[in-house]
């Protein structure tokens, strides 16, 4: 069994998205915006655009990852099953998770009794604090903000859409008013993607120095919990399993280009917020290559989409498996 590092990096146009809101003002419901520095004609300039959080494409990663590890027969606690990340924050919630009677009181035993337990806290990590006590296990995928890229941060838009719901013809018109009016702000944008996968401390301990690296699980199990990695994650892309309003904000969106690179060390492809990312990320791997391949894709140019995941993931599964 051998570790892999999966680094992807794309662009992706999103019309018409509620992805990610955050709070409401009254009947307005807002996207999430942040600030960004932007460069031109001799100076910066910072701006408001839409964006999409980590947290977002993070809980949908992992709510793929927990319906994968089902379909697989591996281990997944009460609570990330139903899609609710409370990760081990407590005692209470560590019972209920895991129809325990007792907590561990040896640190490094509660962290592999969760690792044993949950193929969700293995991978995207935990953190128990209570009673002075502090366990911590860092998530092995690291994502980023969807953010414009450089290109297209002046043209993102974020407009806010009228909406009613009517109550007339019925009792209720008196109380209502007869309609709702209510209001839901969309962007459009051409985001940036980012997304890190690292492959060698699932089914490992980590929190202990002592033990850290240490297997937690069978040899074929960690395996296993890598493939599953692997698969939601190549599920996750080709099927956009994040972002919130889906049912009646179902965006539209394609992907511009991306890069997927496979590697058997810690290998990162280049920023996608400049448009020279993949001719960047070659000129990377000529000068550091940790038997580092480098999968593409473009709409100018090139195999589909679907074809440069199915060829990346299969290259990052055939290494897991080999000896």
């Amino acid at each position: 069994m051998k570790d892999v590092f999966i680094s992807i990096r794309g662009r992706v146009q999103v019309n018409a998205e509620a992805l990610n809101m955050v709070e409401s003002v009254g009947n307005y419901v807002k996207h999430r915006r942040i600030p960004v520095i932007h460069y031109k004609d001799g100076e910066y300039l910072s701006l408001y655009v839409p964006a999409v959080s980590g947290e977002s494409l993070a809980h949908g990663y992992q709510e793929t990852l927990s319906h994968i590890a089902q379909e697989m027969n591996l281990p997944v606690c009460k609570y990330c099953k139903q899609g609710i990340f409370l990760k081990s924050t407590n005692s209470k919630v560590y019972k209920a998770s895991f129809n325990a009677q007792d907590v561990p009181k040896n640190d490094s035993e509660l962290e592999k009794s969760i690792i044993k337990g949950c193929v969700v806290e293995d991978v995207g990590g935990f953190l128990f604090a209570e009673g002075g006590r502090s366990i911590k296990r860092t998530s092995n995928f690291y994502v980023g903000y969807m953010i414009p890229v450089r290109e297209a941060l002046e043209a993102s838009l974020l407009e806010s859409q009228l909406h009613t719901r009517y109550a007339l013809g019925t009792e209720f018109v008196k109380e209502q008013g007869g309609q709702m009016i209510y209001y839901v702000e969309l962007a459009s944008a051409v985001y940036g993607f980012s997304f890190d996968l690292d492959t060698s401390y699932i089914g490992r301990s980590s929190f202990t120095t002592s033990e850290s690296g240490g297997l937690v699980v069978e040899t074929s199990e960690a395996e296993k919990r890598k493939e599953a990695a692997l698969t939601a994650l190549k599920e996750f892309l080709m099927e956009m399993k994040f972002g919130a309003k889906k049912t009646r904000y179902l965006p539209m969106h394609d992907w511009e280009s991306i890069v997927v690179a496979v590697s058997d060390k810690v290998w990162t492809v280049p920023s996608p917020l400049v448009k020279t990312y993949i001719q960047r990320a070659k000129q990377k791997l000529e000068n550091v290559n940790y038997n580092t391949k480098l999968y593409t894709y473009s709409q100018e140019e090139g195999e589909s989409f679907e074809k440069v995941l199915s060829k990346a993931f299969g290259d990052a599964l055939n290494r897991i498996k080999s000896q």
